[in-house]
């Protein structure tokens, strides 16, 4: 039995014997309320304890069925749809199958587009230089020919026209190679000789052998030189700072700094439409295809490029 005294304990009495005898016993609240706060914290803790180990097991288990999806990812990274037959192979589990053959098939799609793409570039290549190689010729015929009162008329037009078949030779040159770099060893005085404009003197200074394609370098030099003579230009130096590293100097009236930085800006995001010309457009387009870039460093007079080769 049990009841309540005044003092606020509870008391309970357990009789022990016939004559009448009890054992009593007795509790605070305070007591009762301690007992019931730590029932309380060890079930909590208990309820954490569970929950910490099942979301700590959740996060294992899920990070466990995610891994074939990361060396799926891992394998993009380097997958050539080119170079490896554009297959993926099988996939690691059933449910990333579908997405193999997704990407299968698009990789399938852009060999056959890029095929195409080679097919023309060969087609074009042939269709634009030949008639190109004839206007020249017969522009120069007609100058030997012609009064003297024409030829500088002629001979503008026979510029105008050799700029347009080293612009065309740089885009298709370009777009033949894609990633498919010929890399050999290059002497820069060689190749400049090759390379000469009339009405800009090039002259060399600190050069020493570089690994480029040449004919892609070749491209970017045309362009380059040209952008020189038709911004006033009558004098250019090219060198060699650095490993696979081409400066090219001109004695040109150069650029504001404003614009500088403008060029600057445009070529690191490569943002070329409507902030750079042609010429340093398809330069940089090279430099990358190397593994390196275009950079226009800050000189006192001139105006000056680096084509950096990777």
């Amino acid at each position: 039995t049990g009841f309540s005294d005044g003092a606020g304990w509870r008391v309970f009495g357990t009789r022990l014997a016939d004559d009448g005898r009890f054992l009593y016993v007795g509790q605070t609240r305070d007591e009762r309320s301690e007992v019931q706060i730590e029932v309380a914290l060890s079930v909590a803790a208990a309820t954490l304890s569970i929950g910490l180990l099942a979301h700590f097991w959740l996060r294992a288990r899920v990070r466990y069925e995610l891994l074939p999806v990361q060396r799926l990812a891992e394998r993009l990274a380097a997958h050539d749809p080119i170079a490896d037959g554009g297959s993926l192979g099988v996939a690691e589990c059933e449910e990333l199958q579908p997405m193999h053959a997704a990407i299968d098939t698009l990789a399938a799609r852009l060999a056959h587009r890029l095929a195409q793409e080679r097919a023309f570039t060969a087609h074009a290549a042939h269709a634009l230089r030949t008639p190109l190689a004839g206007i020249d010729a017969q522009l120069a015929v007609a100058l030997r020919e012609s009064p003297p009162a024409l030829q500088p008329r002629l001979q503008r037009v026979r510029s105008a026209a050799g700029r347009l078949q080293r612009v065309v030779s740089a885009l298709l040159t370009l777009f033949r190679s894609g990633v498919e770099l010929r890399r050999q060893t290059i002497d820069p005085a060689a190749l400049v000789r090759r390379l000469a404009i009339d009405g800009l003197t090039v002259e060399l200074a600190e050069t020493q052998a570089i690994s480029a394609d040449p004919d892609l370098l070749a491209a970017a030099l045309l362009n380059l030189l040209d952008n020189a003579l038709r911004n006033g230009a009558q004098r250019l130096v090219l060198s060699t700072p650095g490993r696979d590293c081409l400066r090219l100097h001109d004695d040109g009236p150069g650029v504001a700094p404003e614009r500088l930085q403008q060029l600057q800006a445009a070529i690191a995001a490569q943002t070329y439409e409507g902030n750079t010309g042609l010429g340093l457009m398809l330069a940089d387009l090279i430099a990358r295809a190397h593994g390196g870039q275009l950079v226009l460093p800050l000189v006192e007079g001139g105006f000056a490029v680096e084509l950096q080769l990777g």
